[in-house]
């Protein structure tokens, strides 16, 4: 090779060199840029998680996402968050041992692939009076940019006096206790008495404890779905509330498959779930949505 040959072979390879280097600097410019445009977390369902530890999860692709809201309580409804745009957390507090205990979810902040969740563990002075039912650990899911693939939590306890709202006994919300399948009429059916109680659960063909509830403290709220005929079919609850406290109140989603949907004929018993309500309620009511 002649020393112009080598002179423009070499200049060759640094043009090569540095055209690399600079589309490898505009590819860590456009990551960037998309990185500094990410989209603000946003709350996108809020309620417990009974029988979950506390924690953060991140949630990238459908399979993981469907595993991990099956335990949530009430379940989440409405349309399913796009996962090839958004990334979700699954941020799960501490058990609530009595009536006063608060979880607040303060801040969820990202950074890149990071993200870190901030919780206050709020927990009334002593002396409150705050006898009462433990409740499911409180959760949340969050959605986040795309990037996040690492979450923290950082949790703080904070102590509040008797005389702040945080520490005042809350409305009981009915708390889940057991679902199975069954064959009986869609509604709400309430259970008064420890010998109903074990009645439903030896007709259910529940595993459940007979001597769970106090039923000088509380009262059972049986829901049941309506039939499903096919593999698509399926029935959640979206929301649970009380009304004037003697009323409680269970709005279901019923699943339909979309015209076109295959789905395998199996027929399947209606879905049922037990909650405990506070001694108070009176009456028990659903609200039915359908939705393809």
């Amino acid at each position: 090779m002649t020393s112009f040959d080598s002179l423009f072979f070499n200049t060759s390879i640094g043009a090569r060199a540095s055209w690399r280097a600079a589309v490898a600097l505009l590819a860590l410019a456009a990551s960037a840029s998309a990185m500094a445009a990410a989209p603000e977390p946003e709350i996108v369902y809020e309620g417990s998680a009974p029988g979950l530890s506390p924690g953060v999860l991140v949630i990238r692709d459908s399979r993981s996402f469907d595993a991990a809201i099956e335990p949530l309580d009430p379940d989440l409804g409405g349309e399913r968050p796009d996962l090839r745009k958004r990334s979700i957390l699954r941020i799960v507090g501490r058990e609530r041992e009595n009536a006063c205990r608060r979880t607040l979810l303060t801040e969820v902040e990202t950074s890149g692939f990071n993200a870190v969740v901030r919780l206050e563990e709020r927990v009334p002075e002593r002396g409150c009076g705050c006898a009462g039912l433990s409740r499911p650990p409180a959760a949340w899911l969050v959605s986040v940019s795309r990037w996040v693939r690492r979450a923290e939590v950082v949790a703080s306890d904070v102590v509040v006096s008797c005389e702040q709202p945080a520490a005042r006994p809350a409305d009981a919300s009915p708390v889940l206790l057991w679902e199975a399948s069954w064959d009986h009429e869609p509604g709400a059916r309430i259970v008064s008495s420890a010998e109903q109680y074990s009645a439903l659960i030896e007709q259910a063909g529940a595993d459940a404890d007979p001597n769970e509830i106090d039923f000088s403290q509380s009262r059972v709220v049986a829901i049941t779905g309506r039939p499903r005929s096919n593999s698509c079919r399926k029935t959640r609850i979206v929301d649970t509330g009380l009304e004037q406290q003697t009323e409680a109140v269970f709005t279901l989603e019923e699943i339909y498959p979309a015209t076109g949907q295959m789905c395998a004929q199996v027929f399947m018993l209606p879905r049922m779930l037990v909650y405990r309500v506070p001694i108070g309620v009176e009456r028990a009511r659903t609200v039915t949505r359908e939705v393809r």
